[in-house]
Formats: C-alpha cells, structure tokens, sequence
C-alpha cells in the first residue's frame, strides 16, 4: 500500500495528472455551486413565521447550511468526476510503470458518466443515512471513515480493475488482500477531509489502485478482457 502510494505521489507532475485536475476543480466547483443553490431553495420552503426575527435567523441559518453541505459534498463531488477521467490517469500510470501489459479495453463516456453518477449518489446516501452518527463525538469520525474508506477503495478499484476484466472477476480480485484496500480508501477518505489535499488525493488514490490491481492480477495471472477478445 506504501509503495503504491509513492508511485503515485511520485508521478504527479505526469501532464495527464495536471489535467485531470484542472477539469475536476472546475466541475466540482460547478457541482458545489449548484448543490448550495438546491439546498437555499429546499430551505426556501420553510413556511414563514409571524415572527420576523425568527424568519431572519431561519434564512441565516439556511445559508450557513446550504454553505456547509456544498463544503462537505465537494470532496465527494471531486471523486465522482475524476471517475470520468479516470482513464486518463489509469493509462498514464500503466503507460509508465507497465508498457508490456495488455492495453486495457476502451470504456464508452456514458458508461463512465453513469457510474461516476451512481457513486456520488451512494456515496451522499450513505452519509446522509450516517449522519446521525454524526453528531455523536468519537464515534462520528470512526463511523466516517470506515464507511467512506471502504465506499472508496471499493469504487476505485473496481474501476480501474474493470478496465481489464469482466465484474466477476473484478470482485474476486477484490476480494485479494481486501484490508490493503480498505485501509487505502480510509486513508483517501481521511485526505479529503483536509483542504487543498481533498483536490488531490481521488487523483493519487486512483493511481495507487492502478498498483494494487496490477499487484493482485499478476498474483493469480488472471486474463484480461482484452486477451479473451483476442482469442
């Protein structure tokens, strides 16, 4: 898990890297803009009191809330896109560090789009559902960070084993030294956490999966998608 990591972080000035980068800030930024309008609008609905200092703390506290959401969905967001250009970051890692290994097979945008989707769905679900948890001291970063580190390692990897294989395989794969994994997402999870990292830490994570894949693939010398088509 070490070594992986350093080969990621060590790889970051890759050209593919900085833009990936570049086009994730932008849409997540744009996700957090919409996201904080959403939650002004839902707090909009709050009927009115006779009160008028009562509504005035409600429309403040509604902004401090619709601010503090959007804060806490765009790490979440930022992994969600970088999910999209995951390809870009895969193929620069295997590119370096593996040029004799089968090329992976060509994932169509929609499909990357709609899984990309889907995670920030679970993943906002999931915390919502958490959220009482939440509120409770020590226990609220433990629940945190085990739900969002196994929540990671699992997406992360299997998006970039899939790539390679057909799902059933990506599950058994997944399945190979599964507290590496998870301790890898916990620690992506705890990034994220920690401003101006949180924009890097996806990119790094999705890069030291790359390694932890090729590490378990080679493990069990499994066929890839590719070399069954070439068949």
């Amino acid at each position: 898990m070490i070594s992986a990591i350093n080969k990621a972080i060590m790889q970051f000035s890759d050209p593919a890297f900085r833009s990936v980068i570049l086009k994730s800030v932008m849409f997540s930024l744009l996700a957090l803009v919409l996201t904080f309008i959403v939650v002004l609008q839902l707090a909009g609905l709050i009927p009115s009191s006779d009160w008028e200092w009562v509504n005035t703390m409600v429309g403040w506290l509604s902004g401090v809330g619709a601010f503090f959401v959007a804060l806490f969905i765009f790490p979440l967001s930022m992994s969600a896109v970088i999910g999209i250009f995951l390809d870009d970051i895969a193929d620069a890692v295997e590119d370096k560090h593996y040029p004799n290994d089968p090329k992976s097979r060509e994932i169509p945008l929609w499909s990357s789009v709609w899984d990309a989707l889907k995670f920030f769905a679970v993943i906002v679900l999931c915390n919502i559902l958490a959220l009482p948890l939440y509120f409770i001291p020590g226990i609220n970063l433990f629940v945190y960070y085990i739900l969002n580190g196994y929540l990671l390692s699992r997406e992360f990897f299997q998006q970039v084993a899939v790539r390679h294989h057909e799902m059933s395989v990506v599950s058994k794969l997944r399945r190979i030294g599964g507290m590496e994994l998870f301790l890898t997402g916990a620690l992506m999870a705890f990034g994220m956490t920690i401003p101006i990292l949180n924009l890097i830490v996806p990119i790094i994570g999705t890069a030291a999966m790359v390694h932890l894949y090729k590490k378990r693939a080679a493990m069990v010398s499994t066929p890839t998608s590719t070399e069954i088509e070439a068949v």
